[in-house]
């Protein structure tokens, strides 16, 4: 049968979500990752500028995926990045139909700097549907990436500095917005942001700041996005399944308490995680000092960082449960275009943000 692939629209939303959650990432927690009530609509809360595109056989919706422009920062300077996600084939279909030639021509835009993906390591369909069109693009492996789901009980060893902890209010917000990209612009792939209302349900108020007087040496953002993305375990497997019914002990170890099966996860993304100059000292008192509030009203909290970012060691040491995702840059050969490239190990690419 002949492929055919369209520009989803609003009317899509439902087709959508149905294809995303028609398999869940393989391994000891089947995962979803989820975009309820609406796909499309979630989508579309997106900073940036998405398209989102479906892929039918016949009538039948057989697949999806989206693409996020954003301006970020790379060398320093404000770039255009396009991230490609939520590359999906429904699961329960067994044609041949998928995302071929034309759907990646329609992909490739000449204002854009640099193309990238997130795939779960388990998600071996997703890559293969990509390596099916090498003549077509190029999927070169950036940096592995890592989500922790972590207890706001966790201990954190932090020195200590006569430092002010406090949330801000709306008037830091120019200062806020100052810090965020003067440090952001010192790590690539950091969103350059000239007003928090570009993203979706963040304030000020939203925001952290650790201060040494008057100046602003960490900031960060409790971002609750669970109204239009979520995770959702779908089934526990092997030792995950005993842990389950080991909570208690868990909880006791300081770990989060696993949640039921089939329900979304309740959640703040601590986001754009910045320390001036990279400061581990900083980083340390800071999520001290966070962990704190977010144990008022959440049982856990989810951070991302890649491999290279300087706080990564840090995390890795402390109880959570993890999922490692791959970061592939994506070019296209055929088009000429010249291609920026960031430095793996200067990178920041904000959980909240793929």
């Amino acid at each position: 049968m002949n492929e055919s692939k369209y520009a989803a629209s609003a009317s899509d939303g439902k087709e959508l979500l149905r294809i995303l959650e028609s398999s869940a990432a393989k391994g000891n927690i089947e995962l979803i990752y989820t975009r309820r009530p609406d796909a499309y609509e979630s989508y579309m809360k997106e900073s940036g500028e998405a398209r989102v595109f479906i892929s039918r056989d016949g009538e039948r919706a057989v697949g999806t995926c989206a693409e996020i422009v954003r301006e970020v920062y790379i060398g320093g300077e404000a770039k255009k990045a396009a991230y490609i996600c939520g590359l999906k084939k429904d699961a329960d279909y067994e044609g041949g139909v998928g995302f071929g030639a034309r759907f990646i021509r329609e992909l490739q835009r000449d204002d854009v700097d640099f193309y990238y993906c997130s795939v779960v390591a388990e998600n071996t369909d997703a890559r293969k549907m990509f390596e099916k069109s090498r003549r077509l693009l190029e999927m070169n492996h950036i940096s592995g990436y890592k989500t922790y789901i972590m207890s706001p009980r966790v201990r954190i060893k932090a020195p200590k500095r006569e430092l002010i902890f406090r949330q801000a209010n709306e008037s830091d917000r120019r200062k806020l917005i100052g810090f965020l990209n003067t440090e952001g612009k010192k790590r690539d792939m950091f969103p350059v942001i000239k007003t928090l209302d570009e993203f979706y349900n963040l304030s000020a108020e939203d925001f952290y700041l650790l201060l040494d007087g008057e100046r602003i040496v960490a900031a960060a953002a409790l971002w609750k996005q669970t109204e239009y993305k979520q995770y959702v375990v779908k089934k526990y497997r092997g030792i995950m399944r005993l842990a389950r019914v080991a909570n208690p002990i868990l909880s006791a170890l300081r770990y989060i308490r696993l949640p039921k099966e089939n329900a979304p996860l309740d959640f703040p993304m601590l986001s754009f995680f910045l320390c001036e100059n990279d400061s581990e000292e900083y980083f340390r008192i800071f999520l001290s000092e966070i962990k704190r509030e977010i144990a008022k009203a959440y049982g856990m909290f989810v951070i991302g960082l890649n491999e290279g970012h300087f706080a990564f060691p840090i995390l890795e040491k402390l109880p959570s449960v993890s999922f490692e995702t791959n970061l592939y840059e994506i070019r296209f050969p055929w088009s000429g275009q010249k291609y920026k490239s960031p430095d793996p190990q200067r990178s920041f690419f904000e959980c909240g943000l793929l």
